[in-house]
């Protein structure tokens, strides 16, 4: 067990006292912008599902300017994500010319959803779109506080920029690789990432939030646990595949995937019995237990977003065991 955890299992054992504080605090900033993004995506969805339920219900009128309203909370969303994804440029450091394309394209995307949103609410309010600069709802100081969220994200926008500028002019980056870019089927990884991205952005909204707001009646309890499990299961994965798999030396990755993805599908097969035995002991706990996290997904008849919340990490293990496999055949045929 002690050589899955060994300092000279990870890439940065080799490095320096600078190289490890500079690998360390571009984590700690990602970390950070990823909480930004799941709470910002979230809060996404809610206004998208909310004018969803009012197409549905025949009131288009009435969708379109819940949508106009919640236009600035859809942009908050894109500009948290796309912030993730300009820190996981510098995190992910595979070779110069791959990091300086990935800093220029995510900082160039943020700076045009955070200028297009402040520009939104600019006109919002000079049109009338919004009241005032305070309405007060959803949030105590919207819209105010998405034009202050914009900014610091036009600031870490122009900060990529600068920053890009610096090291094309040849001043050292010294966070080391955490290896190879995928080639082989680089769409169909990249569609797969992305899509586990958006579901453990919305677990990790879903855990925190759920803490507050589920309803943990003595009827509801044990789904509750159970599903507020699965969400905490889905944020340890992404959070282990970035923070542990990605940092280990790549013999050491080949090595150690076979026990990590066993170790894995067995967490995910216990998460989901728990969660099915939750859902047996009360089959309307999604509609009204967790009612409060997200209409549309715990609605009795749309239950689709619970469902992919709690296999998402059976079909992560899976993905990870066949992986494994087939490193462990290649390795057997050499």
């Amino acid at each position: 067990m002690n050589k899955y955890f060994n300092k000279d299992s990870f890439i940065c054992s080799s490095c320096d006292k600078k190289q490890k504080l500079q690998s360390l605090v571009i984590s700690l900033v990602l970390i950070v912008l990823f909480i930004f993004a799941s709470f910002t995506f979230f809060n996404a969805v809610y206004a998208i599902t909310d004018s969803l339920g009012a197409v549905v219900s025949g009131s288009i009128d009435v969708a379109i300017k819940e949508i106009t309203r919640s236009f600035p909370i859809v942009m908050s969303m894109f500009m948290s994500i796309w912030g993730v994804l300009l820190a996981h440029g510098l995190f992910r450091n595979v070779n110069e010319e791959r990091r300086n394309k990935s800093i220029k394209k995510n900082a160039i995307t943020l700076l045009v959803f955070a200028g297009v949103n402040l520009l939104f609410i600019i006109i919002g309010l000079a049109i009338g779109k919004f009241r005032s600069l305070v309405e007060g709802s959803p949030s105590p100081l919207y819209p105010l506080d998405s034009i202050l969220f914009s900014l610091v994200y036009v600031a870490l926008g122009i900060f990529g920029l600068v920053y890009l500028k610096k090291l094309q002019d040849k001043i050292p980056y010294v966070v080391p690789s955490r290896g190879p870019i995928v080639t082989k089927a680089r769409g169909l990884y990249c569609t797969f990432m992305s899509f586990w991205l958006l579901v453990v952005l919305f677990s990790f909204s879903c855990f925190w939030l759920g803490l507050f707001i589920y309803d943990f009646r003595h009827e509801y309890f044990f789904y509750g646990f159970a599903f507020l499990l699965v969400c905490f299961v889905n944020v340890v994965f992404l959070g282990s595949w970035e923070f542990y798999y990605n940092e280990l030396k790549e013999e050491n990755k080949k090595a150690f995937l076979l026990p990590i993805a066993i170790a894995a599908l067995i967490c995910s097969a216990i998460s989901i019995v728990l969660y099915m035995v939750g859902l047996g002991t009360n089959m309307d706990a999604p509609s009204n237990g967790g009612f409060g996290i997200l209409p549309v997904a715990f609605a009795a008849s749309v239950n689709i977003a619970t469902l992919i919340i709690v296999f998402t990490p059976l079909i992560v293990s899976v993905v990870a065991l066949i992986k494994a496999l087939v490193y462990r055949k290649k390795a057997n045929k050499e």
